[in-house]
């Protein structure tokens, strides 16, 4: 399988890569959705020929980023294997399975009273979605999290065990964190779509060869609230919507966690990979959120943080602005229907045009920790604890 990166420059261009999408069933990666703005696609071998014909045929020219994603992954999995990186902790130093997931949140449960471990619903499959709450005392203001809802960025799962691991073991430590946890109640849920998670460690959910796409549905497909502009109908794609709003169990469990404590979360975060963007709503719409000044302020703040830190530059605004229009965001859906007016979507590392560092989705493992600790630094510096 290679990655090809094309730029339309025309609608009638853009229309022909809507029309490959549908017909290939490709995977892309990044979505043109405007003239001019890129595009990243997966294509497999026997379709490699028929799509640069097509592409050529259009007037667009398609690069090849990436010639062979298989050894990619193998290099990847190679370097976790035999590199250590001595300052990253040994959770960090690569990147986990589910089961690991599991057994890392229940360890912290253990030896850390402040850290409750919880299961707010089952996957498709029949999975615990996992999650931690973290406080001292009751009826706090609460900090919402919900991670790898896109099964295959998995640097966003590590980043939200890295938030975990820091309020857990440093809460005695760090007068910052401490703070943070007296104030706050932190209910973290690292891995939201455990099927596509499990999926995308062995499968072309991440690029391997093992499975057929057609053994996707159920497991592969984004797992979205509702359904319209900026997903799919085809069960395959990345940005698959369900049958109906919370048809996936997934997505029911996010719904239910939220509305359960409506009226107590103060802020809620929704982590992915790539691009660098700190995002806010709306996503479905140009239109600006009421309080759409003091959104900027937030998204600005912790961006600039992350800048003075380590130099990384996030975009920052309204998701339909910043990326692309999508309905069924969650963000939207925690902003509108359950009341939480400071709801953010991170884009983290890599950045959009980033095959010399990242390989997009295949951020490799020695940038785990980096990417946590700077997307850590950010989040801080939103709520106002830097």
């Amino acid at each position: 399988h290679s990655i090809l990166s094309i730029v339309p420059e025309t609608s009638d261009q853009l229309n022909v890569l809507f029309r490959l999408e549908n017909e290939m069933e490709l995977d892309f990666w990044a979505e043109a959705k405007l003239p001019g703005s890129p595009a990243v696609v997966r294509v497999a071998p026997e379709k490699l020929l028929k799509f640069t014909e097509e592409v050529s045929e259009a007037g667009m020219t398609a690069k090849i980023e990436v010639e062979n994603v298989q050894k990619l992954i193998d290099d990847e999995r190679h370097e976790a294997r035999f590199t250590t990186y001595s300052s990253a902790p040994l959770r960090f130093q690569r990147y986990l399975k589910n089961e690991e997931f599991e057994k890392a949140l229940m360890s912290y449960s253990k030896k850390y009273d402040h850290v409750e471990y919880t299961v707010i619903g089952k996957s498709y499959e029949g999975r615990d979605i996992i999650g931690v709450h973290i406080t001292k005392g009751k009826n706090k203001p609460i900090i919402f999290f919900e991670c790898g809802i896109h099964a295959r960025e998995w640097v966003a799962h590590a980043t939200c065990l890295y938030i975990i691991d820091q309020l857990a073991t440093m809460y005695e430590k760090d007068e910052t964190i401490k703070r943070l946890v007296d104030e706050y109640e932190w209910r973290i849920h690292p891995v939201v779509n455990p099927d596509g998670y499990v999926y995308s460690h062995t499968s072309l959910g991440r690029g391997s060869t093992a499975q057929k796409l057609e053994d996707c549905p159920n497991i592969a497909r984004c797992k979205s609230l509702c359904a319209g502009v900026g997903t799919s109908n085809r069960p395959c794609a990345g940005t698959y919507c369900g049958d109906s709003p919370f048809s996936e169990p997934e997505s029911r469990a996010i719904k239910n966690a939220v509305e359960a404590a409506k009226g107590r979360i103060s802020f809620y975060f929704s982590l992915h990979n790539y691009g660098l963007m700190w995002m806010f709503p709306y996503a479905y719409t140009d239109e600006d959120a009421p309080n759409h000044k003091d959104l900027l302020t937030i998204a600005e703040r912790g961006a600039e943080a992350i800048r003075k830190a380590t130099g990384t530059e996030y975009t920052v605004g309204p998701i339909e602005k910043t990326i692309y229009p999508v309905t069924g965001s969650s963000v939207d859906w925690a902003y509108e229907k359950a009341g939480v007016t400071k709801s953010f979507a991170l884009e983290l590392q890599p950045r959009m045009r980033s095959f010399d560092v990242g390989k997009g989705f295949m951020l490799p493992a020695k940038y785990i920790l980096p990417t946590a600790q700077e997307t850590w630094l950010g989040i801080r510096a939103a709520i106002g604890s830097p």
